[in-house]
């Protein structure tokens, strides 16, 4: 069994973010707030401070550096895997990671919502993956009120017969957990609609299946 803790859109504030111990910490995007490197520089060194032996991260659309100048941001990250369009094994998981989102006002990584280009990049999701890290929700599944979440995600996650973990943020008000087809999606958005950070990471505890 591995415990998974998960968070995602601290917007700078991780600080304030009191974390439980897990086998592997996943952050799903919006580790910076106005997306400069020295916030990126500051989140690395809060990485080091965390004991989780496996960090994993994506960027989302607040994550300038990761999108302008992401061979920089790569050499400042000396404390976590950070993943764009990668696959990783981590504790005998086949774990894939994308930031991209469908268009959400002028932000980092955005892509048109109906377009070709959203569905190619969702076409390269591994149809082995067991966890998958997105920073936009599929649609319908914890992207409420606003409904942001991606129709293109949810048709590539339906096809998806070894998921096990899907985790996001992006959408602050739909913070939360549920479990559908044998699939737990979580929305691990710290920061509340008013970017305070009083939301707790959420704990999974995900076992192998026997027949893995």
């Amino acid at each position: 069994m591995a415990r998974i803790v998960c968070l995602s859109d601290t917007h700078g504030l991780h600080d304030q973010v009191t974390v439980p111990t897990g086998d592997l910490l996943i952050h799903a995007g919006d580790h910076c707030n106005y997306g400069t490197s020295g916030e990126v520089k500051r989140f690395d060194k809060w990485l080091g401070s965390q004991n989780h032996p496996h960090k994993l991260l994506i960027a989302g659309n607040h994550d300038w550096p990761w999108h302008k100048r992401p061979r920089y941001a790569r050499l400042w990250l000396h404390h976590a895997r950070y993943l764009q369009d990668q696959s990783i094994d981590c504790l005998g998981f086949k774990v894939y990671g994308s930031p991209w989102q469908p268009e959400f006002c002028n932000w980092a990584f955005n892509l048109p919502r109906d377009g070709s280009d959203l569905e190619r990049i969702w076409s390269l999701i591994p149809d082995d993956t067991e966890i998958l890290i997105t920073h936009t929700p599929p649609a319908g599944i914890l992207d409420h009120p606003e409904a942001q979440g991606c129709a293109l995600l949810r048709r590539r996650i339906e096809q998806l017969r070894h998921l096990r973990l899907h985790v996001f943020g992006h959408i602050h008000a739909a913070y939360g957990q549920l479990c559908r087809e044998g699939t737990i999606f979580v929305n691990a958005s710290i920061c509340d609609e008013s970017y305070r950070p009083n939301r707790a990471p959420i704990e999974i505890n995900l076992h192998k299946h026997v027949s893995d």
